[in-house]
């Protein structure tokens, strides 16, 4: 390490936290997985917070975290989104010294290259703005990137641990962080340790990894192999939405977090237009990253092999489960590979041979990133979390909420708002007995025949309520609605009902067709949380303009919140 790459790596470091910490303070708030998160972390330790943790999909590692930063914190949106900016920024400084240990004699060049191009990923700065596991994942998979590759130049009792102990954290921090260090440490036997040292690895790494986890297995296992959500009641899996890893990971449009687009070709051409900005900003830069990361493959050395194994068998893995259904593919799951993508492809840059050329692409590349993020309104830190929860207690306080008004909230529980409301202005008491349908009782109110259990489980429990989405009749459900909430108002009582559009924009003659078609494939197809959430919304909004004096709706992010008044 010289002095001028630490001067680089300094300023690099200035860079980045700047760019994590601009917009750091969303007006929208914490959204469904933020709140997740932040509720998990503040339950009481050793009572409800490992139950929590159980009952959530991710390992633990980021609650216990986030609950320590949190006690020497504050809990206000603005520091916990911090917790995630300090990660974010050490992942940075991470991959410098990864570079250098990369190329060990001239990785100087690789190694300010590659923290560059982590202090300035999209991607990786918006994770570094969200309060999930995904920024401190990054941290921890740079770690173990570090000594394994630290394993390739000194395999050593000390680094043999260090990875094993990182590797270990990692996968007590994402759920399927284990595939990623399966295949790591499966590719270091092959292509690191020479067969003299093979079993002091395997003593040192495996099993060493397995002794530091025998702790956790009762909770791992209950995680990994508990009943829960499966991923067609999101959405189904979609080849071409593959494609956006891509472009998510090397430009600075972040299509495959937001879902934007069905397709990819939908990004950059849709009923005969030309979306220019996506072709310039999105795919020039994810060609500059392809072409450098491809350059850093085929330098045929041993760490290269290393990590382009690595890379594909764990795209593969998580691809597999995608198409069988257990998980959905996007890019955030896959967030381990994205160390070792920036490496290679840094690598890849500084190995190109024309110096006019490195410059030219390098200029272009850099102007795009900055410029995107710079001026955009959707750029990684403008970027709006629509399903904030406190966009629609703004708006209802701007709406003039009353004390004998009704709330009626779709999708989330009225305890989801609660970080945003004020409770000592009594004009806020209708959040407190709102009346709720959630993705997590909604089978409560669709029909007395459900087992909300196993509504979430298969293709035979979706099968169950087709004959109720077929159907604009529905007693049970109306029944329910009659004595939650409807028969509960009173003569100039007003009614707020609140949905979240991004998962209920179903029409209801469109869920009439889908469930009651001939060909089952449209119905097999159409995830059931948008099926379920659309056919609650549009029954409860027909009933309400039979019974109740329509006053319009408004919309803010993600949420409509329509008003209705008893006359």
């Amino acid at each position: 390490m010289n002095k001028k790459s630490l001067t680089y790596l300094i300023l690099i470091v200035i860079g980045a936290t700047l760019l994590r910490i601009w917009h750091l303070d969303k007006p929208e708030g914490m959204w469904n997985d933020e709140y997740l998160t932040w509720n998990i972390s503040r339950a009481r330790l050793f009572t409800d917070f490992f139950t929590a943790i159980n009952s959530n999909c991710h390992a633990p590692l980021h609650y216990i975290y986030l609950k320590l930063w949190m006690w020497i914190f504050h809990d206000t949106d603005k520091f916990l989104r911090l917790s995630s900016v300090v990660p974010g920024v050490l992942g940075v400084i991470t991959m410098y010294f990864a570079g250098f240990e990369f190329k060990k004699k001239d990785g100087a060049n690789t190694a300010v290259v590659a923290a560059f191009l982590a202090g300035i990923s999209s991607f990786l700065i918006y994770f570094s703005q969200e309060i999930r596991i995904y920024s401190l994942l990054f941290f921890l998979t740079c770690l173990v990137l570090l000594y394994a590759l630290k394993i390739f130049n000194s395999p050593s009792k000390k680094n043999f641990f260090l990875y094993s102990l990182f590797s270990l954290l990692l996968i007590l921090t994402h759920t399927i962080g284990f595939v990623f260090v399966f295949f790591s440490t499966a590719a270091l036997m092959v292509f690191a340790v020479p067969k003299k040292n093979t079993k002091d690895f395997m003593l040192f790494s495996i099993l060493g990894v397995v002794i530091l986890a025998l702790p956790f297995v009762p909770l791992i296992s209950s995680i990994l192999f508990k009943n829960g959500y499966f991923s067609q009641w999101w959405a189904p899996f979609n080849f071409s939405r593959t494609l956006f890893i891509f472009t998510d990971i090397f430009s600075p449009v972040l299509y495959d977090t937001f879902h934007v687009y069905n397709t990819f070709s939908d990004a950059f051409y849709k009923n005969g237009v030309i979306n220019i900005g996506y072709l310039v900003f999105a795919i020039i830069p994810t060609l500059i990253g392809i072409i450098c990361f491809i350059n850093g493959v085929l330098n045929p050395k041993r760490t290269q092999g290393y990590m382009l194994s690595v890379i594909v068998c764990t795209v593969l893995t998580v691809l597999i489960a995608a198409m069988a259904g257990k998980i959905v593919f996007v890019t955030k799951y896959i967030i381990e590979i994205l160390p070792l993508v920036i490496l290679l492809a840094a690598d890849g840059f500084c190995a190109f041979k024309s110096k006019a050329f490195k410059i030219s692409i390098a200029t272009i590349f850099i102007v795009l990133n900055l410029f995107f993020f710079a001026v955009s309104k959707t750029s990684a830190v403008r970027l709006v979390r629509e399903e904030g929860q406190r966009l629609p207690v703004v708006a209802m306080q701007n709406m003039g909420l009353k004390k004998n008004d009704k709330i009626m909230f779709l999708y989330y529980p009225n305890g989801w708002y609660f970080k945003y409301v004020d409770f000592s202005n009594p004009d806020n008491a209708p959040y407190a007995i709102a009346f709720c349908i959630t993705k997590n009782n909604y089978s409560y109110f669709m029909s007395k025949n459900l087992d909300h259990n196993e509504m979430y489980h298969g293709v035979e429990a979706k099968n169950k309520l087709k004959p109720v989405f077929a159907s604009k009749k529905n007693n049970f459900l109306d029944a329910s609605l009659d004595m939650f909430l409807f028969k509960k108002l009173e003569k100039g009582d007003r009614l707020f009902l609140v949905d979240l559009t991004s998962v209920s924009f179903f029409p209801m003659n469109v869920i009439n067709e889908i469930a009651s078609a001939e060909n089952t494939a449209m119905y097999d197809k159409a995830p059931l949380l948008y099926l379920v959430m659309s056919y609650v919304k549009n029954f409860t909004l027909e009933k309400a303009k039979r019974e109740l004096v329509y006053g319009g709706y408004y919309d803010t992010g993600a949420w409509r919140i329509y008003v209705f008044e008893k006359a």
